[in-house]
């Protein structure tokens, strides 16, 4: 009985399939997976991203607020300011009355301390008469439209952009006693104004521009119009969110008008705008660690489940897949269920009926091939004495009808016909004869079992033995290449001699009578190497394999141009050398010759004997 674990198993049987594959694909398996992926990690998931996303929200929520703020508290404070030089400018005047009235126009000394830290200059414009209150510079030259006049008209304060960069310019009208109207300009002092650390909220870029978004005043590196139409900020809105890039960076920002029309008759946009990374850092840090956290404990949730479903599924899934297995014939299947309750039960039971199985199918397999390879010995033995007598029939009959046909001729000449005519037909049914005694030679030298008697054999001598009784016109065309001092071989020297004889016979049949044969004899470590070479037809590739087959002659048609020959030239040269442990072999390309290679083992005695002297 094949117990569980039992170590005369071999090692392929005893090792378990991999249980991940089959657990966790396996239908059941899916159920389980899907049941936890909805009850347990979609929940999981649902609830990290709403968390993310709200305090995320809440993040962008508090900080826009805060900008809006800033934004709104320097809007603010640019009108407090405004204030202060439309304060300056009513004191001016003030004093301009006075002293118009006691015939003075000028007491600078005294505007200047009151006005220099605000305003970079005032000036005093009637009848084209220009003087300067305070300061040193000259009169911004600025134009007025109609509705600033119409402003100017009602009393109030004016304020105007001029030159580039920007200043602020803010006027107003006197009326004098006799009906003419006296000019006040003041210039804003923008070192003053423009106060970034004021005007900047916490870790915040300011900007300032006009209704046309030209801008007055940044504190970024640079800032265009262009910049700022694009965002949105002259949209019409009194305030807003942008997300834009200041100076390559991200930024979220927020604008605010500062309704400044009905008493200076200009609106300005105040922006604050603060670098997302800035903004955001600790909102990205918390979605980081929360991700973390999250991924984390849901490695191990899914780990554990994983772990837990394919430790209550692996059994099933074994025992079902061994089940497919031995189902399609495996037999040394063996499933390894380390469990000590009923599936481990089970797995025993499975394996002493798997065991069972082997032995009995075994046993049959093995009476079935030897009846198989009995049957298979004899249908070959058969199959091959119908093709030898095929072939050799097939053979013989040429040969027979060439004796017949002529023998049948010469019995209807007439005593005192011509004698050549009975020369012709006689040649005929000799050469049939002939050629019908070599075919029985061959056919009784493949026939011989062994291969006479074995000597040492002189292969140089042996070769030019057979070259020297090879056709006058043949031999000429040999080219003999033979290393000195070859060693001996051990084979049988006449049937060697005939091999050599068939090879360069064979030479000669299958390439042109102007082209060279090329005998090359060489020693290659303990083997004794021959290539017989020529340059005739060649062979095909799909041909190489056929050559040494009995009757076969290839290279050739071989219903118009067939070769002179039996067909069993090349099988007897291989069964000679084969006979002798060598080998032969040929390489050839079509049109371009063939090579055919014998190679003979080196005569051990006499390796011996050379080795000992």
């Amino acid at each position: 009985m094949a117990l569980l674990g039992d170590s005369s198993l071999p090692a392929s049987i005893n090792a378990p399939r991999p249980r991940a594959k089959g657990a966790l694909t396996s239908r059941l398996g899916r159920r389980f997976v899907l049941l936890f992926a909805v009850c347990a990690l979609l929940p999981l998931i649902v609830y990290a991203t709403l968390s993310v996303t709200r305090v995320s929200n809440q993040v962008r929520s508090v900080t826009n607020n805060s900008l809006h703020f800033a934004a709104k508290n320097s809007g603010m404070g640019i009108a407090a300011r405004l204030d202060q030089v439309a304060n300056d400018l009513t004191l001016a005047s003030d004093l301009v009355q006075n002293w118009g009235g006691e015939g003075a126009w000028s007491g600078g000394e005294a505007l200047s301390r009151q006005v220099s830290e605000h305003c970079a200059g005032i000036w005093l414009v009637k009848e084209g008469h220009v003087e300067a209150l305070c300061g040193e510079l000259e009169l911004p030259k600025v134009s007025k439209t109609k509705a600033e006049l119409a402003h100017l008209a009602t009393g109030k304060k004016l304020l105007q952009i001029y030159g580039d960069p920007a200043q602020l310019v803010m006027s107003f009208d006197l009326d004098a006693d006799d009906g003419e109207t006296t000019h006040v300009l003041a210039l804003i002092n923008g070192d003053w104004f423009w106060d970034p650390q004021e005007l900047r909220g916490v870790n915040c870029e300011f900007a300032c521009c006009d209704l046309a978004g030209r801008v007055l005043f940044h504190t970024c590196r640079d800032l265009p119009a262009t910049q700022i139409r694009a965002a949105g900020v002259t949209s019409g809105a009194s305030s807003g969110t942008i997300d834009w890039a200041i100076d390559g960076e991200p930024h979220l920002g927020r604008f605010w008008l500062a309704f400044l029309q009905p008493q200076y008759n200009l609106d300005l946009w105040v922006i604050q705008s603060r670098s997302q990374a800035d903004a955001f850092a600790v909102d990205r840090e918390f979605v980081r660690f929360f991700w973390l956290t999250a991924i984390g404990t849901m490695l191990l949730v899914l780990l554990g489940s994983l772990v837990q479903m394919r430790r209550t599924l692996d059994p099933i899934v074994t025992l079902r897949d061994a089940t497919q297995r031995l189902g399609r014939g495996e037999l040394d299947v063996r499933v390894s269920i380390e469990s000590r309750d009923e599936f481990g039960e089970l797995g025993t039971a499975f394996n002493d009926m798997a065991q069972r199985l082997q032995e009995n199918i075994a046993q049959r397999e093995q009476s079935e091939q030897e009846l198989v390879a009995s049957r298979d010995a004899a249908l070959a033995a058969v199959q091959a004495k119908a093709d030898f007598v095929t072939n050799v029939s097939h053979e013989f009959r040429t040969p027979m009808a060439e004796i017949l046909g002529a023998t049948e001729i010469l019995t209807q000449i007439e005593a005192d016909d011509d004698a050549s005519v009975r020369e012709e037909f006689s040649g005929i049914a000799l050469h049939g004869a002939q050629r019908l005694a070599r075919l029985l030679d061959d056919v009784l030298e493949l026939g011989r079992v062994t291969a006479g008697t074995k000597n040492s054999v002189d292969i140089a001598a042996n070769i030019a033995r057979a070259v020297a009784g090879m056709p006058p016109e043949l031999r000429a065309r040999i080219d003999c290449n033979i290393d000195s001092d070859l060693p001996t071989v051990l084979s049988d020297a006449n049937r060697l001699h005939e091999t050599w004889s068939r090879l360069l016979d064979n030479a000669g049949k299958f390439s042109e009578s102007d082209t060279s044969i090329e005998v090359r004899v060489t020693l290659a470590e303990s083997r004794i190497l021959v290539d017989v070479t020529d340059y005739g037809v060649g062979i095909a590739v799909g041909d190489l394999e056929k050559v040494f087959d009995p009757f076969s002659q290839v290279g050739r048609d071989q219903m118009v141009n067939k070769a002179h020959g039996t067909g069993l030239g090349l099988t007897l040269a291989r069964s000679t050398i084969e006979s002798s442990g060598g080998a032969i072999s040929v390489r050839s390309e079509v049109g371009r010759g063939s090579t055919f290679r014998v190679s003979l083992p080196v005569e051990m005695v006499a390796a011996e004997n050379t080795t000992q002297s």
